[in-house]
């Protein structure tokens, strides 16, 4: 089975993260994430989230379950070019 990861679009990261922040817990009011290339030989992952806008949502919380959402969602997509 090939576990390699899938590639998606700058967009589609993008509305994925989202749609995962919003369904945490106090995390229902952002209102937006900004996905980047990532290009750096020393760590595998392909994006990063640059900024995102907790909205009426508390930043503190919602940077917390953020941090958890990237790291997971990198291991399973690659940004495509």
């Amino acid at each position: 089975m090939d576990k390699s990861p899938h590639k998606s679009t700058r967009t589609e990261l993008e509305t994925l993260v989202l749609a995962e922040l919003r369904a945490k817990q106090q995390c229902g009011g952002a209102l937006h994430v900004t996905v980047v290339a990532y290009d750096d030989y020393r760590v595998s992952a392909t994006w990063e989230v640059a900024s995102f806008n907790a909205g009426t949502s508390e930043q503190e919380k919602c940077e917390l379950a953020l941090c958890e959402i990237v790291s997971r969602l990198q291991q399973c997509f690659d940004i495509s070019h």
